[in-house]
This record gives C-alpha cells, structure tokens and sequence, in this order.
C-alpha cells in the first residue's frame, strides 16, 4: 500500500502524499530509547518497527487488527456512553481527551478521532508514528488527533491525564503486565474508562490467534505472538483492582481467520462461564473517583 521510494532519502510517500520524514531515528535508536521504560520490550519494539509500513494494508501482516477495529470500537463507543449516563451527562464526546497507548500505525486512533474525541495516539517505535502521521494527511478532518513517539509510562512522569485511555492488542508484547497496567491506571483521570483488549491463555487462543494464522495460513509473521504472555480476563481484572481500577464490562472477539471477520459476544452463555472469552476479548475498567 505504501512505498518508500529513496532508502535512506528524508522524504516519504504514500499514495502521492509527499511529507518530510527523518531517518535519523532508525530501528536501533528507537530500541535505545525506549530501553529504560519498565513495561517496553525492546525486542517487540524493534519487530513492529520492521513492519510499520505494513499498517494500512488490509491484506498485511495486520489484517485481523483490521478486522476486528469495527467490534474494537463499537465496544469503546458502548462503555463511553455507558459512563457518560451514569455521569448525567450529554452524548456529545467531544469534550472527551483519549489517549490510545501502543497505537501502532493509528488503526484505532483514527476511529476513535471520528468519534469526535481529542485523541493522541502514541508508540514506543518512532517508524509506527510517521506511518500514522502519513496516513492521518488522508483525511483533513482529522484534526483532532495527534501523534507522540512516546511510551505510557513516560506520560505517567509528565503528570498527564484522560479520560479514556485504549491499549488494544498491546499488553501481551510488554514485558511487565503489571507495571503496564498500573502505567494505564495512573494515566486515567478519576472516574475515567481504561479499555484493554488482549488474549486469553486458552488451548482456543493458541489455535485461533497463533497456529492457524502463523503457522497455517501464513498470514501473520511467525513469533508475532508469545502464548505465555497471553492474560487470562481474570488476572486482568485482579491486576486492574490492585490499581485502583474496577472492571465493569469483559466481552469476547470471535475471530475466524478463515473467513476473516470478528464479532462481539458476552462472555457468559447461561451457566456456561467464560465461553465467549476463550480466545481474543475485550475488557473496560473504571477508575475509582
């Protein structure tokens, strides 16, 4: 979808768009300064970079981000309007500030941009952010989004805040859940919403989320993901409660990688505890006021 027509050149192009792009911040440089954050694993850093002119390809090492962006967000949209009537307040979100922590090349950024809220997006590997930055000049109505080359937990030390923090698909590559999680916590405003969409670490995942889309179907890059990185919806919300956050809301994301699509289901069916959870879900905490 995007090519980069001079290596190594200070310009980039994507689809006739010609920004100013510098190359002095290669892969190397961004693992080196992202090296001292507590939760970045340098060497997920270092992978996404190498893939960050694939983000906007639906046909990509990213097309199940793609796929599941549209339940990702209608789940978001539900739990904002959610707090939004136990606050009395009015639907209009644009009085909102969102932040959407390991942004990748701005899949859920835009969206959540659309939404109507003032939303930054931000990423541990500087080659992520300026193929978002690009793919933001496609739409110049959206103007209510910006870019960081940052991490959570650098936010945390300069004293920032919003109301609705995101890090989706995101905590299963760091290298501390915990410390992770609390870095999500500290950048919420009291009473705001945190969204966190991860995996469960189910025999379900393992086939559904590693073995028939890396090693059968090819079409995600072998070692995308670590099974045993992947967190259980409970140790999820036991880790959000000792943060000062209380979960209000876990749904499943049905993925079928053979036909490509994603769905919303409750993670309950009956007296069948946790079947809609098994593989890919979708959890929302409340920050206590």
């Amino acid at each position: 979808m995007y090519r980069w027509l001079q290596k190594g050149s200070r310009v980039c192009y994507a689809r006739g768009l010609r920004v100013p792009y510098s190359t002095a911040n290669s892969v190397h440089s961004t693992i080196h300064k992202v090296a001292k954050c507590n939760s970045v694993s340098e060497s997920e850093v270092s992978k996404f970079a190498q893939l960050s002119d694939s983000w906007w390809d639906p046909h990509g090492p990213f097309k199940y981000l793609h796929t599941m962006n549209v339940p990702r967000i209608q789940f978001i949209r539900s739990r904002i309007l959610d707090l939004q009537r136990s606050l009395q307040s009015q639907g209009d979100l644009s009085n909102l500030r969102a932040i959407d922590v390991g942004c990748g090349g701005g899949l859920a950024s835009e969206s959540l941009a659309r939404l109507g809220m003032r939303v930054v997006g931000v990423d541990a590997a500087h080659e992520n952010i300026s193929m978002a930055r690009v793919h933001q000049l496609r739409d110049p109505m959206l103007t209510n989004l910006e870019y960081k080359h940052t991490t959570a937990e650098q936010l945390v030390a300069q004293h920032e805040q919003f109301d609705i923090v995101v890090s989706l698909e995101v905590i299963e590559h760091v290298t501390h859940a915990f410390e992770f999680i609390k870095s999500l916590v500290r950048l919420t405003r009291p009473g705001g919403l945190i969204v966190v969409s991860t995996m469960n670490r189910t025999l379900v995942s393992w086939l559904v989320d590693v073995i028939v889309p890396e090693y059968v179907m090819g079409s995600v890059p072998r070692g995308t993901h670590d099974v045993a990185k992947f967190v259980p919806p409970e140790k999820l919300s036991e880790m959000f409660g000792a943060c000062g956050a209380e979960t209000v809301d876990v749904q499943g994301l049905v993925l079928d990688p053979l036909r490509n699509v994603c769905t919303l289901v409750p993670r309950d069916f009956g007296l069948l505890r946790n079947v809609g959870v098994q593989a890919n879900y979708i959890l929302a905490a409340r920050k206590k006021a």
